[in-house]
């Protein structure tokens, strides 16, 4: 599957568009491992939060990847705000995320720092 039809994927799993910056951020980075996270294409993001139950636990956020140690990174799929978190699988919930970066951009930056 293209990234532009992959993409259009999430965006209907996701019921709505989700913002510019996330959509660049995946179609750039994503398949990727950084640091010691691994960035989800295009194509693996609708089987991972349905896997996880993002939708169900986090209403409002994608998981873009995990940590390969138990953690999914998440971000808002409007980056409001644009903060990006970590949060135990076995603990979806908005209230354990743990934020790591103002930004995906600083995110990158730092070399994908999850602690």
């Amino acid at each position: 599957m293209s990234g532009a039809a992959a993409w259009a994927a999430v965006e209907c799993w996701y019921g709505a568009p989700l913002a510019e910056p996330l959509r660049a951020f995946v179609l750039a980075h994503g398949g990727r491992e950084i640091g010691a996270v691994r960035l989800y294409p295009a194509d693996e993001i609708v089987e991972r939060n349905e896997t996880y139950e993002t939708r169900e636990y986090c209403p409002g956020y994608l998981t873009l990847g995990d940590d390969g140690g138990g953690r999914a990174v998440v971000v808002h799929g409007a980056l409001t705000p644009p903060t990006v978190f970590v949060v135990g699988h076995g603990s979806m919930s908005e209230a354990d995320f743990v934020a790591v970066a103002a930004g995906l951009q600083a995110w990158v930056d730092g070399g994908c720092a999850v602690d």
